[in-house]
């Protein structure tokens, strides 16, 4: 490949210019954290339910909620539900509703909003 003396456009910037960090970046990280944490308590009370009600008990010893074993049932189907709406709380009161482009944000700008 031969330089052509472009840069590519997401190449770093030239010591020139000056860096202007985006204000989305720092919605997005707040974001991600939210989402890695939601991610880690669901495995956690999926796990240890699942282990705390079902963990080392003999197949006679099991009982049934709607046909499933009990530990499946509080832990599957039951926290599912639960957690979805947990995500649906999260995203509604803490997630914002952004642009993605940079030419979407500029208008946004402009436009007052």
């Amino acid at each position: 490949m031969t330089d052509t003396g472009t840069r590519p456009p997401f190449d770093e910037p030239a010591e020139d210019e000056p860096f202007e960090e985006d204000p989305r970046y720092r919605v997005a990280e707040r974001e991600m954290y939210i989402a890695v944490g939601y991610w880690v308590a669901f495995t956690v009370v999926v796990t240890a339910t699942a282990w705390l009600i079902g963990g080392g008990k003999k197949a006679e010893e099991l009982t049934f909620v709607l046909g499933f074993p009990d530990w499946f049932f509080w832990s599957v189907p039951v926290a599912c539900l639960v957690f979805s709406g947990i995500a649906y709380v999260l995203v509604h009161r803490y997630f914002t509703d952004m642009p993605l482009s940079a030419d979407e944000g500029a208008e946004a700008d402009r436009a007052g909003r």
